[in-house]
């Protein structure tokens, strides 16, 4: 008898540390739920899922991805609003869903400076700017000069009204005073289609995506959105280096929980996203997508970037007068 008791009391003092880890977090035994406001199988999904199987043990409690799509990210944004600032239910976007939507969609329901709080950006994305090989242009440079030697003649691809495609299309366009039409189509697969056969002539699209065709000679890559080289394209040079502004800003994507979150719950769950992140079969991940990972940007960090890329992406939409409903 004392010996069966003894050994689940062994037992408990080996998982000691364990147990106090998960006894560490605001509710004990309590999942977390991250919200994601897109399908399941996407870049966002693919990521927060990642970032669910490395965080739930570091907290010591479940972490489980729910995919709330619609209304571009508009749905599981609002979920989130609404929540408890406990620490268990948070969303893990795109840049566009607080940076973007709110520029071009009056339909919108959530303040995105003010119904959230940022816990940690995770990522750098950004898109690049890719060309048809059959434009004689060998560069930015030359493509911008063909451009204006033919006005209307030249097109360009997005993955939809509204996206991010679409607003550096536009940005581009007046940026260089080319005439040129924009051609929304129902999502990346079908714009690179086009692309690829040269339908239309240039896009800006993932790196992802872009640099297998890039590789094999069937697309051309003039230069990516950001103010810093992309770390897996070191050989690409920035729109910005090339005399091209109004293209600083990268995307990226990272992960927020409802407003009012309390200052410990924050640095706790920050502390272990941070930890998280940091972990190889996460950044393998990333570099399969060509993300670049994003280390050390503490929350109140993380909150005034979304304040400037909100703001200068609200200056960009406005002054291309771009409106979905």
């Amino acid at each position: 008898m004392q010996r069966r008791q003894f050994l689940p009391l062994a037992s408990l003092l080996l998982l000691g540390p364990t147990l106090a880890r998960a006894q560490d977090f605001p509710k004990p035994g309590k999942p977390i739920r991250i919200i994601v406001g897109f399908a399941a199988g996407g870049p966002t999904d693919t990521q927060a899922r990642a970032l669910a199987q490395e965080l739930g043990p570091i907290l010591g409690v479940p972490v489980i991805v729910e995919n709330r799509p619609g209304a571009s990210g508009g749905i599981g944004a609002m979920e989130v609003a609404r929540a408890e600032p406990d620490g268990h239910t948070l969303m893990y976007i795109s840049d566009g869903v607080v940076t973007q939507n709110p520029h071009t969609l009056r339909s919108v329901q959530y303040d995105a400076l003010r119904d959230f709080t940022p816990v940690a950006r995770l990522t750098s994305g950004g898109v690049v700017l890719v060309m048809h090989p059959s434009l004689p242009a060998g560069n930015l440079q030359q493509f911008i000069a063909y451009g204006k030697a033919n006005p209307g003649k030249l097109a360009y691809a997005s993955f939809g009204a509204g996206t991010v495609s679409h607003i550096y299309g536009e940005v581009l366009r007046l940026a260089t005073g080319i005439d040129i039409v924009h051609v929304p189509y129902k999502g990346s697969a079908d714009a690179l289609k086009d692309l690829l056969a040269g339908r239309v002539q240039i896009m800006f699209d993932s790196p992802s995506t872009a640099v297998q065709y890039v590789k094999d000679g069937r697309l051309r890559i003039l230069g990516s959105a950001g103010t810093q080289r992309r770390s897996l394209m070191p050989d690409t040079p920035t729109l910005l280096e090339l005399g091209l502004p109004g293209f600083e800003i990268r995307g990226w994507n990272g992960l927020f929980g409802p407003a009012n979150m309390p200052a410990p719950v924050l640095q706790k769950l920050y502390a272990g996203v941070a930890a998280a992140a940091k972990a190889k079969t996460f950044r393998d991940m990333l570099a399969t997508m060509a993300f670049d990972p994003v280390d050390n940007e503490p929350p109140a960090e993380f909150a005034k970037r979304v304040r400037s890329d909100y703001d200068q992406w609200g200056i960009y939409i406005r002054r291309a007068n771009i409106r979905l409903d």
